[in-house]
């Protein structure tokens, strides 16, 4: 039988003229793995030595994710795409891993404020007359190229460098030195603008897997939205900080799991219907 707040959640959404959902860091793909696999153990071990670890450990991992994406997360995204199909929604996410745009959702109407692997920036405040980012996609095929094809050998990969200095080029990430926000920013402000029209319009508020991480960006924030919008409704899911706020009393639901094994169960709920 399915779980009660899954069928007020569904009925909500489809009842809402905006949904506006939050995903944090327990959607996040983890890293760990990378640690125990030989392959890349070898070439990070190399790297230790090297004055740009920090860039280097970045192409690492951008290859793990590109070559080992996991592949629940990503069942529990398309199953959130099929949540939202048809709706007016955005999507602010606190992941790094960009696995989010390898699913359904519109790319138009998600703003990851802490960057990720789409775009590379210089770690220096370089002068330069080219774009302060580079989003070249043949750069990073050349480079998840490279590490393919470099034997376990680090001397052998082609580091993507700084027109100006030079330097390994870092991801354009909050984890990297002068981060530059004119990754998210565009989109950061057509969110504010989609948030404002949702003033006082049903709004179905979706809060996946946020903790304390970043609290001014998403779990600050949708709690006030959903206490001044008085047609707003709050659920937050998360296996440990589940907890609603005494203001949200009677305005939101309480999820204490897993916010991929929920979604995950939201479908196999779907599939089990179908198959009667």
């Amino acid at each position: 039988m399915q779980d009660r707040r899954q069928m007020d959640l569904k009925q909500n959404i489809e009842d809402a003229q905006y949904v506006l959902v939050g995903i944090g860091a327990e959607f996040a793909q983890r890293l760990e793995p990378m640690e125990q696999d030989a392959f890349y153990a070898s070439l990070a071990a190399q790297a230790r030595s090297d004055a740009f670890e920090g860039q280097i450990r970045q192409y690492l991992q951008f290859h793990y994710l590109k070559r080992h994406p996991d592949k629940r997360i990503l069942d529990a995204y398309e199953q959130l795409t099929s949540l939202l199909e048809g709706k007016d929604y955005f999507i602010v996410s606190l992941c790094t891993d960009d696995l989010i745009y390898e699913t359904g959702l519109d790319p138009s109407r998600i703003v990851t404020p802490c960057g990720g692997w789409r775009a590379m920036q210089c770690g220096r405040e370089c002068v330069t007359d080219q774009e302060p980012l580079v989003t070249d996609e043949n750069v990073m095929r050349e480079l998840l190229s490279s590490i393919d094809g470099c034997d376990g050998e680090l001397d052998a990969i082609d580091f993507p460098v700084c027109a100006e200095c030079s330097a390994p080029l870092w991801f354009n990430q909050i984890s990297a030195p002068e981060y530059r926000e004119e990754g998210y920013l565009p989109q950061w402000q057509k969110y504010t603008r989609w948030l404002m029209g949702t003033l006082n319009r049903k709004l179905c508020i979706l809060e996946l897997g946020v903790g304390m991480q970043f609290l001014q960006i998403i779990r600050f924030p949708f709690e006030k939205v959903a206490y001044v919008n008085q047609r707003a409704y709050f659920y937050r899911v998360h296996s440990r900080l589940y907890q609603l706020t005494e203001e949200l009393k009677g305005k939101g639901v309480s999820v204490p799991q897993n916010p991929v094994d929920f979604l995950l169960s939201m479908g196999e709920e779907r599939k089990d219907d179908g198959n009667h």
